[in-house]
């Protein structure tokens, strides 16, 4: 029956022709009537990719490593055989809460609840390697967990199991943090042969972000050695190298960049370990990958996988071994196009970018809270809803059950091999130039990324990129919520005083071994300094920000200076129903900036809206109509309301030929899709005397 079945599917498939590439794109012009089908089908990108509106077999017929499987060098589709079908990738939350006690306390919540990864976060003061009482008060506590001395580690950690993976994440003061996090471990009695640490930081991305080290890049590698050492022979399921791309995500680089620099930095890893007397097997093996998942859903997914081929590519040629070479990638999604203002669409976002870090191959996870661009610390529910987004994928939607969940995609597979192409020339040309640190040096890291950065906040200027609730369909009545601040003064006097308490002066070595022995006696910052802190290289630091920033930051000063205030009045001309697109775009385009805006009524003839628009009181007065109307009413309309005086009139559309007629009537300007909304908003909040 079934094989009767199956002989009359293909006899009816058979008296079909399968339509062509060719013919479809005919298809598509007629559809587009007229418009070109390059400007309407074809995408650019900030990667210098152009995306197809469809890809076939075809694209992907040629392109290296179609062939190999899950678990096969150079791990285009995975490095497990099996994916993450048996054990799953990690649920590593952070949990940016400035006391140990706090932390400890939403880790041994969130641990009953899906999470099953520890991750600790330097507080600012941490980062920089310094205690609580050492650093401005600003950054006691800010942005994470301050870990001053053991007694803060191990308050951090109490009740909690010691052989589920630890992630240690402190720039510079991650490997005195790993000294006490150890210590604090191994009072527990663990066997560190049994347990799953990240420890280490990346020096070079540190240097990238902050724009100096404080202590030089050779102390900053000589201390990653002794931890590499340590664990080679005392922990060797730990990662101790780092390769972090963070910083150029977060200051606009393009996927092309983040994977370049990081591949440099991994590359200047291995070599100072070898240097070191590291051999390149035990480096390669001991390296993690952190990198930040965006918006862009299919070229999130690319990045990741072009990852993997990378670092398998690069990893042989300096001779490790395949197994060696098998990533491991640890990722968040970032911060660059979250927002304050309609913050729950940030749970949207987040399950978008979560999705796209699993699809590519994740090993551990964290999903930002929705409320986390907001600053202070995440809520209580900001921060189940993003473990539970992770749990939902996993347990609900059962992602893991599919090894290389993108595998086959002809867009996927053809952007992987674009980016991977992309990325390895841009790589050989930061190597050429001496290396990354070179690269930083003399700016050209920060020269290509402010170039990709500033594209970008064009682009949400113009609204070409849309930031949905921000320069797109915003909420008029919206205001920002309380927040729960962290009090910094109060975290230094608690916790720098314990830390004062605690220096014992006992870490005079730089052996990470001895190191940890006297970790129980010493602190994080004593630790920095027998580490060595003689100062670095000063370079130009790279500037993380959010694209929604130059937005948010007027719609705040509107909505605290203007309050209460009408500051448009649309002049609606004409029948309705022909200009409500229009309407729709004026409205949200004054929306965007926190301009309030009466719209309400539509007008017969120029003098009732020029007659209705002086009633109002309204400073700014736009005349929305289609342009046939315009021609005979804008020159009334702009009459009436300039000879009223004091407001601006604005048209909106721009109607070349008539410019300059509609500039001698009155009207001031004219707002359209080209314009940049941003320059426009902050221009005419100038005039209301916000700014």
């Amino acid at each position: 029956m079934a094989e009767q079945e199956g002989e009359e599917t293909e006899r009816l498939l058979s008296e079909f022709r399968a339509p062509s590439l060719g013919e479809w794109k005919e298809e598509v012009v007629r559809l587009l009537k007229g418009a070109p089908f390059e400007k309407k089908m074809l995408a650019a990108t900030y990667e210098g990719i152009t995306l197809q509106p469809m890809y076939t077999a075809e694209d992907t017929k040629n392109l290296p490593f179609q062939d190999t499987l899950p678990g096969e060098w150079p791990y285009l589709r995975g490095t497990e055989a099996l994916g993450k079908r048996l054990d799953g990738w990690l649920t590593a939350q952070e949990l940016p809460y400035a006391d140990p006690a706090d932390f400890n306390e939403a880790l041994r919540h969130d641990l009953k609840r899906g999470q099953n990864a520890v991750t600790i976060l330097l507080d600012a003061a941490g980062y920089r390697g310094l205690d609580a009482d050492q650093a401005e008060t600003c950054m006691a506590g800010s942005n994470g967990t301050s870990i001053s001395a053991f007694a803060d580690a191990a308050k951090a950690l109490e009740g909690v199991d010691p052989y589920i993976p630890h992630i240690v994440s402190g720039g510079a003061g991650s490997v005195p943090a790993a000294a006490l996090v150890v210590a604090a471990l191994k009072a527990k009695g663990v066997d560190f042969a049994d347990i799953k640490l990240t420890l280490g930081n990346d020096p070079l991305g540190f240097l990238a972000a902050a724009g100096q080290l404080p202590m030089s890049v050779d102390e900053a590698f000589d201390a990653l050695a002794s931890l590499t050492n340590w664990a080679i022979v005392n922990a060797p399921k730990s990662r101790t190298l780092v390769a972090c791309g963070f910083p150029y995500y977060e200051s606009g680089a393009n996927a092309v960049q983040q994977l370049a620099f990081t591949l440099s930095s991994a590359l200047a890893g291995l070599r100072a370990m070898e240097a070191r007397g590291v051999s390149v097997e035990n480096a390669a093996s001991r390296m993690v990958f952190r990198l930040k998942t965006g918006g862009n859903f299919f070229m999130e997914i690319a990045k990741l996988r072009a990852m993997r081929v990378l670092w398998a590519q690069l990893a042989r040629a300096c001779g490790a071994s395949n197994e060696a070479a098998r990533i491991c990638l640890q990722v968040r999604n970032g911060r660059l196009n979250k927002t304050q203002f309609d913050p729950h669409v940030n749970i949207l976002r987040g399950t978008l970018e979560a999705f796209a870090a699993i699809a590519g191959g994740v090993d551990s996870l964290h999903v930002c809270a929705y409320d986390e661009a907001l600053g202070g610390q995440p809520s209580e529910l900001g921060r189940r809803i993003a473990r539970n987004t992770q749990i939902i994928l996993r347990e609900e939607s059962r992602l893991d059950h599919v090894a290389d969940l993108a595998g086959g995609c002809w867009a996927v597979e053809t952007l992987t091999h674009q980016l991977m192409t992309a990325a390895w020339k841009l790589f050989q040309e930061t190597e050429g130039l001496g290396g990354l640190q070179k690269a930083l040096e003399t700016g050209y890291v920060q020269n290509a990324i402010k170039e990709v950065a500033n594209a970008r906040r064009k682009a949400a200027a113009a609204r070409t990129d849309i930031i949905v609730g921000i320069n797109q369909y915003p909420n008029a009545l919206e205001t920002l919520p309380e927040i729960k601040t962290t009090d910094n003064k109060a975290i230094q006097a608690k916790l720098g005083a314990a830390a004062a308490a605690a220096r014992k002066g006992q870490a005079r070595s730089k052996d990470f071994a001895a190191l940890i022995d006297a970790a129980p006696k010493s602190t994080l910052g004593e630790i920095s300094q027998a580490l060595g802190r003689s100062g670095s290289v000063v370079v130009e630091p790279l500037t993380a920000f959010r694209v929604a920033e130059a937005f948010e930051a007027l719609r705040c000063a509107m909505l605290k200076s203007r309050k209460g205030k009408t500051d448009v009045f649309l002049a609606n001309l004409g029948p309705v129903g022909a200009y409500m697109p229009r309407l729709d775009f004026t409205r949200g385009f004054f929306q965007a900036g926190g301009f309030a805006v009466e719209d309400k009524s539509w007008f017969k003839t120029p003098e009732d809206a020029a007659s209705a628009a002086i009633s109002c009181g309204a400073p700014i007065i736009v005349a929305v109509g289609l342009d046939d109307t315009y021609i005979e009413q804008v020159p009334v309309l702009a009459g009436a309301v300039k000879a009223a005086g004091g407001r601006t009139v604005l048209v909106a559309g721009l109607l070349k030929d008539r410019a300059e007629a509609f500039k001698d009537a009155g009207v001031d300007d004219f707002i359209h899709i080209k314009s940049d909304a941003c320059a426009v908003l902050s221009k005419l909040a100038g005039m209301l005397g916000v700014f």
